[in-house]
């Protein structure tokens, strides 16, 4: 840890709304039916934010929320995005892929979708909702017939990681790859965090699975693997946040990462400050989190929030 941020963030995570028609017990952001901000950024100033962002080169915009697809111009800013030729990819829960928003979305690029599924149907559905999991298999089935790189992204929990090589057959039955995310206690992930969270048996079976199918991919260094899917022991440490990336909130607060939107570790406003400005004012922040062993946002969030990431002891244990 502790290195110098860059000019530029390589890639940036924005979450586009607090709304969602889900209300997933995990959710890093807390949002749901009802939750949109007040005061989330309108299409103008999105659209100047989008324009900044192409000034600074930044590479990849990865878009959140919320469910994005509950924007109503969502579309006109993805088309915003991939018309600057800015790496586009984005996360939804499903369930708004029409065949109309398909045929938009076909003709970006670069563009690519990441569609959530935490479990096969009883656990996913135990999480998202009833009747999600059809929703999300007949998405992920017509995409198959898509020009639109699609990955099946699960955040692993307790309930699902024994469920991973189903949940890896299924995708790559319908040409999509996997990717994991890491559950963390961030949104109502702080109130589940003791239910959802892998035992060490857990993490060490899910260790011994990665190993044995570099193909699934994370960018995540809990996985100890890069976003290509390659081993990389030695950025087990390693946290990109505030030096590499950050995370722009949906009224557009900066922060270091999505799971460490607390108030005092926020570095400007999009719009009152200008993204330069709040990425500049990020290495400030640097130095509140690089004490923290493996991900600081589950040190602190955890019940030792001054100490290391807990679940980091199970790995490097081997106990």
């Amino acid at each position: 840890m502790g290195s110098e941020p860059l000019s530029a963030p390589v890639t940036i995570t924005w979450e586009v709304t607090l709304g969602c028609n889900l209300h997933c017990d995990h959710c890093l952001s807390g949002s749901g039916p009802g939750h949109q901000m007040p005061d989330e950024l309108t299409t103008a100033e999105a659209k100047s934010f989008i324009a900044e962002l192409d000034e600074m080169d930044v590479f990849q915009v990865n878009i959140g929320g919320g469910e994005p697809f509950v924007r109503p111009d969502m579309l006109e800013l993805l088309e915003e995005l991939t018309d600057r030729d800015i790496s586009t990819c984005v996360s939804t829960n499903g369930t708004q892929l029409d065949e109309s928003t398909l045929d938009r979305l076909e003709a970006m690029d670069p563009l690519f979708l990441q569609v959530s599924m935490d479990g096969l149907r009883a656990d996913n559905d135990a999480i998202r909702g009833d009747g999600v999991f059809d929703q999300v298999v007949d998405a992920v089935s017509r995409l198959e017939d898509r020009d639109i790189g699609t990955t099946v992204n699960t955040v692993v929990t307790r309930q699902n990681v024994e469920d991973l090589p189903e949940i890896y057959e299924l995708a790559t039955a319908h040409g999509a790859g996997l990717r994991l995310n890491r559950f963390r206690p961030s949104g109502r992930g702080e109130d589940t965090w003791d239910e959802l969270r892998l035992r060490e048996e857990q993490i060490r079976f899910l260790h011994g699975w990665i190993d044995e199918h570099p193909d699934v991919r994370t960018g995540d260094s809990f996985f100890y693997l890069n976003a290509l899917g390659e081993v990389r022991n030695n950025t087990l440490k390693q946290c990109g946040a505030g030096s590499m990336t950050c995370l722009v909130d949906p009224v557009g607060d900066v922060y270091p990462c999505a799971f460490t939107q607390w108030e005092h570790l926020s570095s400007g406003n999009v719009i009152d400050d200008g993204f330069q400005a709040a990425w500049n004012e990020i290495a400030n922040l640097r130095s509140r989190i690089d004490d923290h062993e493996g991900c600081p946002a589950v040190a602190m969030g955890s019940a030792d929030p001054n100490g290391e990431d807990p679940q980091l002891r199970a790995i490097l244990s081997g106990d």
